[in-house]
């Protein structure tokens, strides 16, 4: 069986590109994860208008991580233009973060995040695919990851499990500028672990693309 993991599933676009890309259909099961509280419920709507289009949907309210347990979890609400707060973007919903310095700011479009910190449940990366592999030993699995800083946790975790010779292609957005606090050589310090990372999982023999 194939599964399809959508890791930072926001209000499900992802999947709707990746159903396309990787023609997913009745032949896959899909399982998503979205924390976020403020964009959940427009998740769980557009959930049941594609549902059906998979052998089994699956969507849960949790922060892909690499344990399991409770997160302070900074939560998008919207966003404003630019470091004045002139110019509120009531249509744009940027997501969310577990990233304990928590930054103010995406510092490629120059958006100002107006985010609040709420509790929330995260989930082991390796218990998934865990469960999805002890169930089904034929498993092929694809990975999309956009979980906003923490694939620095979660793909070393990834790396280090016993089912990693199920992955077969993961796509992943890789925010090493949310390191911007830190300087220039802290997004190079992120940039040197991205390529670090990457070449281990092309060495287990995973196709990594960059998602954006």
């Amino acid at each position: 069986m194939k599964y399809f993991l959508d890791f930072g599933a926001h209000k499900l676009e992802g999947l709707a590109e990746f159903t396309e890309k990787l023609n997913i259909d009745k032949e896959w099961i899909v399982q998503s994860y979205e924390p976020n509280i403020f964009v959940y419920d427009i998740a769980e709507k557009n959930a049941e208008k594609i549902k059906d289009k998979y052998k089994k949907f699956i969507l849960q309210q949790k922060a892909i991580m690499h344990e399991n347990g409770f997160i302070t979890f900074n939560s998008h609400k919207g966003c404003w233009k630019d470091e004045e707060k002139t110019e509120y973007l009531y249509e744009m919903t940027t997501g969310g973060n577990v990233l304990d310095f928590n930054p103010h700011m995406d510092i490629g479009n120059r958006v100002v995040f107006d985010s609040e910190q709420i509790e929330v449940e995260c989930i082991d990366v390796d218990d998934i695919l865990k469960e999805i592999c002890e169930s089904d030993n034929e498993a092929e699995i694809y990975i999309k990851c956009d979980i906003e800083g923490a694939e620095f946790v979660v793909i070393p975790r990834i790396i280090e499990s016993d089912y990693i010779d199920h992955i077969k292609e993961m796509y992943i957005e890789w925010h090493e500028r949310m390191w911007f606090y830190e300087g220039m050589e802290g997004i190079h310090e992120k940039q040197r672990e991205r390529m670090v990372y990457t070449r281990n999982l092309q060495k287990l023999g995973i196709k990594c693309f960059d998602h954006t």
